[in-house]
């Protein structure tokens, strides 16, 4: 029987077959692991980042509350193709922090609209698969920045206090998805600014979906924060 490294393309969820009787959506019939932790979904060329330039600043919303955090992301994603997209990490390095900002939080919101939700603004971004041969092409749009959105019924999936005092230039925030609390969530700190990690639920990003990954900044003034950013996440 011949096999594939290689992904393959994809069947209907459920597909009948004789031999073995129940498989998944690629026609898996048993599970081989390829090295740890991701490279088996990168060797078959399903796994993408998206980064910012390093040392070119994204500049994000002024004064983001939480009021209208779904309309101000700072990521936006549009899974404009036919595979689910699954959420792996984001990382956000604080160049320069929104100006008497009490606390430092995330929310990351989901929607089924059908069409991207993106109005306005942002930079483009384009991610990069991870294996250097795959010709395999991304089903997503992704911008950066002080983009606008307007989504059909955004449903909150993830909210989180990072920071329960002001934020600072060099303040970095890692957040890893889908690993439960797998690891306990550290802090540590350099010359004032701050290193966190913290884990959120698993993300599914399904085909026609939106995703909105928005920074709240209480009682923040009107200095826009910039950041740079690293994000991973995987297909299939």
């Amino acid at each position: 029987m011949a096999t594939s490294k290689l992904r393959p393309t994809k069947n209907a969820d459920g597909s009948a077959i004789v031999t073995p009787s129940r498989t998944g959506a690629y026609g898996e019939a048993y599970v081989m692991p390829m090295g740890i932790g991701r490279y088996g979904l990168a060797d078959e060329g399903s796994y993408w980042t998206a980064s910012s330039v390093i040392g070119t600043d994204i500049t994000a919303h002024a004064a983001p509350a939480i009021a209208d955090a779904e309309t101000k992301p700072i990521l936006h994603l549009f899974n404009g193709g036919t595979n689910d997209v699954y959420l792996d990490y984001i990382e956000i390095l604080t160049t320069i922090a929104n100006a008497s900002a009490t606390a430092v939080a995330f929310r990351l919101y989901l929607d089924a609209k059908g069409a991207t939700s993106r109005t306005g603004a942002g930079t483009a971004i384009t991610p990069v698969n991870t294996r250097s041969n795959s010709t395999t092409t991304t089903g997503v749009t992704m911008f950066a920045g002080a983009v606008t959105a307007v989504g059909t019924s955004p449903k909150l999936a993830f909210s989180r206090v990072i920071k329960e005092f002001i934020g600072v230039a060099l303040d970095r925030y890692s957040f890893s998805f889908g690993n439960g609390l797998s690891g306990n969530p550290t802090t540590t700190y350099i010359a004032g600014a701050t290193n966190i990690v913290t884990f959120g639920p698993p993300i599914v990003l399904a085909p026609g979906g939106n995703l909105c990954f928005c920074q709240v900044s209480p009682s923040g003034a009107a200095t826009a924060a910039t950041f740079q950013f690293e994000l991973g996440y995987f297909e299939r």
